[in-house]
Formats: C-alpha cells, structure tokens, sequence
C-alpha cells in the first residue's frame, strides 16, 4: 500500500479539468472518475475539513484506499510548489519525510479504521525545490460510501510555533531511538497489558527472536526453569516495585540445529501516570554470558584438580563437611573411601613421568566412570584418591561399594610401548552419627594402612575396635 520515497523528481502527469474552487461541479481523477463536489459539500462529515481560517491556505487532496492521490486542488501550488498534475497520480508517501513515514502509516490505518471522524496528522511533505516543509493534514474517511470511496484530506502549513514543538519533539524522539540502538543492552517498554510497545535492536540480538507484540512471546525462548522468575519479575514491576539483576537462560536456536545457552540480567522500573498508577514498565536486558562462563571456569580450576579432573583436596574436604551437615536430613549414613595406589613411585621411576601422569589420569577417569550419580571423587595427594559416599545405609554396605569401585580400578593400563598393571590399598570408613569431616577421613585412611598391611588391593573397613585416631 505504501512505498518509499523515491530520490528522483515527481514526474508529471495530466488532470483534467484541475479544481480551483468548490464551483466547479466535478473532479476528474487520473483514472476518470469524477468525484462530484456537491456530494462532498452536503456531506456533514467533511463540512469541518474543507473550512479553513480566512487568512490560511489550504488545498483539498482526495485519495483511495491505496493512499494514491487522485485529485488535489490548485491550492497546492501555494502549500508546496507542485502543479496538480505533478502530485495526482502517486502515493501520498513519495510525498512524506521517510523519518515520518511511520507515523504517516499509522494515522493512516488509524484514519480507515474509523469512517466518518476526523484524524490529524502533522509531518512533512516535500516541496517542488526539493526541501521539506511542515504540514497538517486533515483526514476523513469516506470509503464505506458505495458511490465514491475515499479519503478527503485538507493540507495547510503548520505554524512556526507548532513547527517547534513538533521537531523538538521528533529530535528527542530520534535522540532516544539512536541512544538505545548504540546501548550495548537490550532495551524494552511495555504497557500495562505486557503489549510491547517499544524495542532496540540489540535485544532482538540478545534474544534471538524479532519483534513481538507481548513481552511473553519476545520472552518465548527462556528457559522452562527461568519462567517463573520472568512470571515473578513482570508481577512485581506492574506492581509499581523496581525490579534488579534476575538471572535467566534462553536457549536460542536456527531451524533444527540448537545454539548455545545465554545467561542474561534482567531489571525493570514500573512507568506511572499523574495519579501513581501503573501503566507499563520499562526494562534493559544485558547478555552475561562470557562472564558466566568466566565464572564457572574459575570455578572449575579453584575446585578441580588440573590433572586428573577429580575434585581438588579443599573441595573434596569442603563436600564432606557439606554432607555430614545435612546427616540428619539424608537416610543412613556418609562412607569415606579412601585409594592409595601402589608402586606409583616404581612407575614413575621405571616408566617416566609423562606415564605417571597417564596412570593418574585413568585412576580418576575409571573412578569417576564407577561411583553412584551423587558420590563425589576428589584426588586428596599424589596418588591418593578420595570418595565421598552419601546415603549409605550400613557399614557393611559401604564396605561393598568400595569393592565394586575398586573393581572397576584395577585394570592393567595400556601405554604407548609399556603395560601398566594398577593395584590399590583401600580403606573404608562410614558414620551415622554427627561427626567431623577430619575425624572420618582419618579413620578411612587407617583403614587405607591396614589394607596395605594386609596386602595390595585390598578393602578394609574401619571398625570402633580399631585403635583410636
């Protein structure tokens, strides 16, 4: 229906008779339909448009329902410079500043949507010399007529002082729309029905997904898990209560292939009228991702060993704590299980380090290929290895455990030129009551002495026989 302004001159075209005043009895269009002025003048619906101050000019355009204008007064030649001839027979957006093409669409619609009222609209139009000048145009839809559908427009000048106003306005509105396009967040408005109402195109970036009419279909590609908190947030801020720093992940995707999870930060601020009611919400969403994936990778390395990726010593000592705390609220008990592998210095000696270090490697990998999903393996000193087992129901049944894990770790390990065979001493320890993560280990690691005592690969339990720790 609307097109953008071309950069080449209007070209002419001819209409016949052209209209003067509202004595000529008809207004023959480019396509030859006569527009009869005595129905546009007993029509009560336009009686308000065509009147104008004494002292002003003005011109009457007619157009179609495509916005193509059909007829247009000589008056025109006063508003813009161009002859009729040269203005029938285009789109009224050939006419219109491409940065008020926009509005101009809008009141269009607005405009056909309501036949018979009057609609304003103020913009600029170009002039025959090229440059721009501010109008106002004065819109009555007549299209439901059966006889003659169309739009009766009135064009003047708009004064110096709406002038001002109206690009004052317009600069702050293009300053606003060109800050947040160069924000490096995503930016939003939203009324008080969630209907978004405003948008930069970073948040389209962020998000991965283009405009939408509700801020829940902008919001569609969030994590099941995160809804609530977006539900939560959007609750508050209607509630007229300032929203900061909600975390959430969006999955984006491309046809069938999915892309990466991005962690964003939410905050919003509630918008308000004269009386303090609510009507919207502005809000900024900023892509956090590479500083969470900083952070979990910090994480990682203040928690892992390098080597063999177990839980580093002061984690794995940190988990255990964690677990005799929570004793009362987990059934059973908590085994330690403690892992010295045998002849390590041998190996290094015989084989090299490089193969020590593969040999330390396959412990961890073939450890943490047998534990239960809520165990925890953490590598405690050079070739020490420990377990953390929660949820273990008795002694005895802590004792299978370790030698199913154990099982599992000593299998030979196949170098490049050399056989490794793997042996272990194992010690058990395991608790009900509430006891300190020191006092555990030490018991599993006296265990650990006694199995070495007893013979390599080994498993021994530590028992309150035992001699004190």
């Amino acid at each position: 229906m609307f097109t953008t302004a071309p950069s080449r001159s209007i070209a002419s075209t001819s209409l016949s008779p052209r209209w003067n005043t509202p004595s000529h009895a008809g207004l023959t269009s480019k396509t030859g339909r006569t527009v009869k002025w005595d129905q546009l003048r007993d029509n009560d619906k336009v009686t308000n448009v065509v009147a104008s101050e004494p002292d002003e000019v003005s011109v009457v355009i007619v157009r179609d329902a495509a916005a193509m204008i059909i007829s247009a007064g000589e008056e025109i030649t006063q508003v813009l410079g161009w002859l009729p001839d040269e203005f029938v027979g285009h789109p009224s957006t050939d006419f219109v500043h491409p940065e008020d093409q926009p509005t101009a669409v809008a009141a269009w619609f607005e405009m056909i949507d309501r036949p018979g009222e009057t609609r304003t609209w103020q913009g600029r139009y170009r002039t025959s010399d090229g440059a721009w000048k501010w109008v106002e145009c004065v819109n009555v839809s007549m299209l439901e007529d059966p006889v003659n559908p169309i739009v009766m427009t009135t064009m003047r000048h708009v004064a110096v002082d709406q002038v001002n106003v109206a690009e004052e306005l317009r600069a702050r509105k293009q300053l606003l729309s060109r800050l947040s396009d160069a924000m490096p967040i995503g930016m939003f408005q939203i009324d008080a029905n969630r209907t978004v109402t405003f948008t930069n195109e970073r948040l389209h970036t962020i998000l991965g997904h283009s405009a939408s009419a509700t801020i829940d279909a902008k919001f569609s590609t969030i994590d099941e898990d995160d809804r609530s908190h977006l539900e939560s947030a959007l609750d508050a801020v209607l509630a007229n209560d300032a929203v900061d720093d909600v975390e959430l992940r969006f999955s984006r995707t491309s046809g069938e292939r999915s892309l990466e999870e991005r962690v964003c930060v939410l905050s919003m601020r509630p918008l308000t009228d004269e009386a303090g009611d609510v009507t919207g919400a502005v809000g900024c969403v900023s892509d956090i991702t590479a500083q969470v994936l900083l952070r979990r990778q910090l994480e990682v390395r203040a928690n892992t060993d390098e080597l063999t990726s177990c839980l580093n010593r002061v984690r794995t000592l940190e988990v255990l704590t964690e677990e005799l705390e929570n004793q009362e609220n987990t059934p059973g008990g908590t085994a330690v299980i403690f892992i010295d592998l045998c002849g390590f210095k041998t190996v290094n000696d015989q084989f090299g380090h490089a193969t020590g270090d593969q040999v330390l490697r396959v412990a961890g990998s073939r450890l943490q290929s047998a534990i239960r999903p809520y165990d925890r393996v953490g590598r405690f000193g050079g070739d020490e290895f420990l377990i953390v087992c929660p949820r273990v129901e008795t002694a005895a049944m802590s004792l299978e455990i370790a030698k199913r894990i154990t099982a599992s770790l000593t299998q030979p390990v196949h170098g490049t030129s050399n056989v490794v065979e793997l042996r272990a001493s194992v010690g058990v320890s395991w608790s009900s009551a509430i006891t300190d993560a020191d006092t555990l280990v030490a018991q599993a690691d006296h265990a650990m002495y006694e199995s070495k005592r007893n013979g390599s690969s080994s498993v021994m339990l530590f028992t309150p026989t035992d001699r004190n720790i």
